[in-house]
């Protein structure tokens, strides 16, 4: 995998090191339903759960558990290294919203203020707003209900024979849209792009196959 990406990604948890007076190591962080919580959250060994009507003001990262977050809240950037994100109803996500090794899941009505990214997950989105762009490297993704991405959705590329010829699906459906381009960034990943339900991609679709129907 390119080298970027792990010092992205895996930087996460020397960071959380490097703040160790708000880290929980061997234990979950929760924020009840209704709460404020102001700073960021940190976990090594632990979930993140934060409740319905939350706010949090700071981000959430966790090395080895998941991020959850319920409906009608208001959060920071969202990052874990091992472990799914998934965020409920009528969320704004003000940053970004990342995983590793762990699935991305956005329920009806969320907002994402800055990007998606995921590595070896699957992200699902369902009628979900992302401002910025959509990122995989060999996970599938799914833009479902009137999801909209109004920056790109890419492919990155990941290094190892492993790899290689490796088929990968991106999923737009039910009148889902990216405004920008489709992009494949490794010549050795097959991409496939299912257009259907007035699903479309305002820009290009780049070293992909178009596969449409139902429209």
């Amino acid at each position: 995998m390119k080298g970027g990406i792990l010092k992205q990604w895996f930087g996460i948890a020397a960071l959380i090191f490097l703040w160790a007076c708000n880290v929980s190591v061997n234990q979950s962080v929760t924020v009840k339903d209704g709460a404020t919580r102001i700073g960021t959250i940190n976990t090594v060994n632990g979930n993140i759960v934060i409740g319905n009507h939350c706010v949090v003001k700071g981000s959430a990262r966790a090395v080895n558990g998941r991020i959850e977050v319920g409906e009608k809240s208001r959060v920071q950037s969202l990052q874990t290294v091992n472990g799914p994100v998934s965020i409920g109803r009528d969320t704004q996500v003000d940053g970004d919203i990342g995983s590793v090794n762990g699935s991305i899941t956005c329920d009806a009505g969320v907002s994402v203020l800055g990007k998606v990214a995921g590595i070896n997950g699957v992200i699902e989105l369902k009628r979900t707003t992302v401002e910025r762009d959509v990122t995989t490297v060999l996970g599938n993704v799914s833009l479902l209900d009137h999801s909209g991405v109004n920056g790109d959705l890419v492919v990155k590329e990941a290094k190892g024979s492993s790899h290689k010829n490796r088929r990968l699906k991106i999923v737009l459906d039910d009148g889902s849209v990216v405004k920008g381009d489709v992009r494949v960034e490794d010549p050795d990943i097959q991409v496939q792009v299912y257009l259907s339900n007035g699903a479309k991609v305002e820009g290009r679709v780049i070293d992909a196959e178009v596969v449409e129907s139902g429209n």
